[in-house]
C-alpha cells in the first residue's frame, strides 16, 4: 500500500472517531440541559406591556381585564398580572369593575384570580374589598377570600373571611367569622346600626 493511501484510511478513521465522540457528547449534552429544563420549570417566559385578556360566549363579552405588565409561561398556561382593571359584563352591559395590584389568568380553566387588595364595584353600588377573589366561566358566581367587606350604600355592611356573590352581584353568601350590620337614616340621628 502507498504511503498516501495509508495517511487517507488513518484520517479518515481518526475523523470517523472524532465525530462519533462528538456526537456522543452533544446527546449528552442536549439530554442534561433538557433534564434541567425539567427542574426547571421551562425557561419559555415572556413579558408583555398592556395587556388585554376578554372572555367571550357565543361572541357576547362576559369579561375583561386589562394589565399594565404580565408575564406568561407557555408550560404552565398561567399568566401572571400586575396593575389590573376591569369589568365583568351581562348582557352587553358592565355590571361590576375591578382592580388589584396583581392577579393570575390560566387558559386552561379559564380561571381568573386577583390577589391583594381587591376591590369591585358593582352597579348598584354594592362595594366588596377582599384579599382574593377568583371565577370561572363555567360558574356563575365570584369567590372571596380574606378580609372580606361587602358595602351597599352604607346601609348594609358584611364582613367575613370566605364568601361569593354572584355575578351580577344580586345574590351574595358570607361564612367564617361572618357578621352583618345594617343601619337605618333617621332625620335626627344621621345614620345608626339597628
Amino acid at each position: 500500500m502507498r504511503k498516501r493511501t495509508k495517511f487517507s484510511i488513518i484520517f479518515i478513521i481518526s475523523l470517523f472517531i472524532l465525530i462519533t465522540i462528538a456526537l456522543i457528547y452533544t446527546n449528552k449534552w442536549t439530554k442534561d440541559f433538557q433534564e434541567f429544563l425539567k427542574t426547571q420549570g421551562g425557561i419559555e417566559h415572556a413579558t408583555v406591556n398592556d395587556v388585554v385578556i376578554t372572555e367571550t360566549k357565543d361572541s357576547i363579552k362576559e369579561w375583561e381585564v386589562y394589565a399594565a405588565v404580565a408575564q406568561y409561561d407557555n408550560d404552565k398556561v398561567t399568566a401572571t398580572m400586575h396593575d389590573i382593571v376591569g369589568n365583568y359584563y351581562k348582557n352587553n352591559e358592565v355590571v361590576m369593575s375591578f382592580t388589584a395590584p396583581r392577579g393570575k389568568y390560566n387558559s386552561d380553566d379559564k380561571k381568573i384570580e386577583l390577589l391583594d387588595s381587591v376591590k369591585i364595584v358593582g352597579k348598584d353600588n354594592i362595594k366588596l374589598t377582599a384579599d382574593r377573589i377568583f371565577w370561572t366561566t363555567t360558574e356563575d358566581k365570584i369567590y372571596a377570600e380574606g378580609n372580606i367587606v361587602i358595602n351597599k350604600n352604607n346601609e348594609l355592611i358584611a364582613l367575613s373571611e370566605k364568601g361569593a356573590v354572584t355575578k351580577d352581584m344580586k345574590f351574595m353568601e358570607i361564612s367564617d367569622k361572618a357578621e352583618i350590620r345594617v343601619y337605618k337614616e333617621y332625620k335626627d340621628k344621621g345614620k345608626v346600626l339597628k
